[in-house]
């Protein structure tokens, strides 16, 4: 579940942002082999998503040491890409952001994400 929501909540909300806002996407708004215009309100649209997201994963992280709980999983390492990933659209934690912020440090300090 945390996984999904990790990809849906985060990693989409980051990318449908990046991929509506960079210059070089501008006809590659959307994957795929079709082109596809770039739609500026979807930036705006994404910035709240991934707000949202850092302070529904802050109050997640505020109860568990990892993502899906207990343990180190798939979840945190796409939730670990998404937050390397919203740095793309200038989004970054905030103060209110400790339990991400102790958790971003922990996983990005191990050694597979360094490599």
């Amino acid at each position: 579940m945390w996984e999904r929501r990790a990809e849906l909540e985060g990693f989409a909300a980051v990318m449908e942002g990046v991929r509506n806002n960079l210059a070089g996407l501008r006809s590659r708004a959307i994957a795929g082999p079709h082109d596809y215009e770039q739609i500026p309100a979807l930036v705006e649209r994404s910035l709240h998503r991934v707000k949202h997201f850092f302070d529904d994963f802050n109050a997640r992280l505020e109860q568990v040491p990892f993502v899906a709980g207990e343990h180190y999983s798939a979840a945190d390492i796409t939730t670990l890409v998404t937050l390397d990933f919203a740095k793309a659209l200038a989004l970054t934690m905030l103060p209110r952001h400790a339990a991400l912020k102790r958790w971003y440090e922990t996983v990005s300090g191990r050694p597979s994400a360094t490599a």
